[in-house]
């Protein structure tokens, strides 16, 4: 795969501090349920219920208003920005209409999708840097999920995870659509044998996330997850880690190796807390 930038912005490193933010920002979308009790008893369900259209369109707004202000040359690709508007229209129809507010799912992951490709954008360049920040940014929202499973009041779900990985393709569409940090410039090769470990990470976390759907649907609420379903996620980042080291990879494949490895290996983690912790996963 190839990504190539005809006009390269200015690079910087200020974007590393991103992760982090990214971070914090999904263990705030994990407490946003207590705001929106407090919001229904103030201003009424009907009215909270149009809060996450709002935040959508005020969003929307503001990333064009972004754009227009802040840069000359501005290049729009139609078809992206309408495959983007599609994927958070997408988001709003997937949320359970039983429970208005995770259609505020599709706002907040539309900006993460902003803040993942503004770092990401140190490094990586078209059609790469697009495909990167909607992987990245669905693990993110699989952390969140993660999150809620063990939150006192939350649930894990497969549905809503589908949510926050449609809004993230729709904030990472379009931002490539309307220009939005281009990013760095030059090709993007990636040699087969990373492109098998990439492969094999993101299989480990699949296999994780639908153990735990499937120990969920078996109606064990009681009994904590096996320790070992996330174990696949460790040789699987190790392995990476050990390739990029080795191989003589562009910078771009190195920084986003490390990123996944990174965001990664915590998952390991979610089905041992529950038998060292009084916390239940649900």
């Amino acid at each position: 795969m190839t990504g190539r930038d005809p006009a390269p912005e200015p690079r910087s490193r200020s974007g590393r501090l991103l992760y982090p933010l990214a971070a914090l920002l999904v263990v705030a979308y994990v407490n946003t349920f207590e705001l929106w009790a407090v919001l229904v008893e103030s201003i009424g369900a009907g009215r909270a219920a149009l809060i996450p259209f709002a935040a959508l369109a005020s969003a929307l707004v503001l990333a064009g208003g972004w754009i227009v202000v802040g840069r000359r040359d501005i290049r729009i690709n139609p078809v992206l920005l309408i495959a983007g508007l599609a994927l958070a229209l997408l988001g709003l129809a997937l949320t359970d209409p039983e429970y208005p507010a995770k259609r505020i799912h599709v706002p907040q992951y539309f900006l993460l999708a902003l803040v993942l490709r503004r770092a990401l954008s140190d490094h990586l360049g078209g059609a790469a840097l697009t495909a990167a920040t909607v992987v990245i940014t669905l693990i993110f929202g699989i952390h969140d999920e993660m999150l809620q499973g063990l939150h006192p009041s939350r649930t894990y779900g497969l549905r809503d995870m589908a949510v926050n990985g449609t809004a993230g393709a729709a904030g990472a569409l379009m931002a490539a659509g309307s220009g939005l940090w281009r990013g760095a410039p030059g090709p993007f090769h990636l040699p087969p044998v990373i492109g098998a470990a990439l492969a094999f990470q993101l299989g480990a976390l699949a296999y994780l996330v639908l153990g735990l759907a499937v120990y969920d649907w078996g109606g064990l609420l009681n009994v904590p997850p096996p320790v070992w379903t996330g174990a696949p996620i460790l040789p699987g980042g190790v392995a990476l880690m050990v390739l990029v080291r080795a191989g003589r990879s562009c910078s771009g494949i190195r920084h986003l190796c490390r990123v996944i490895v990174w965001i990664t290996l915590p998952f390991i983690l979610y089905p041992v807390i529950p038998h060292v912790t009084p916390l239940v996963f649900r």
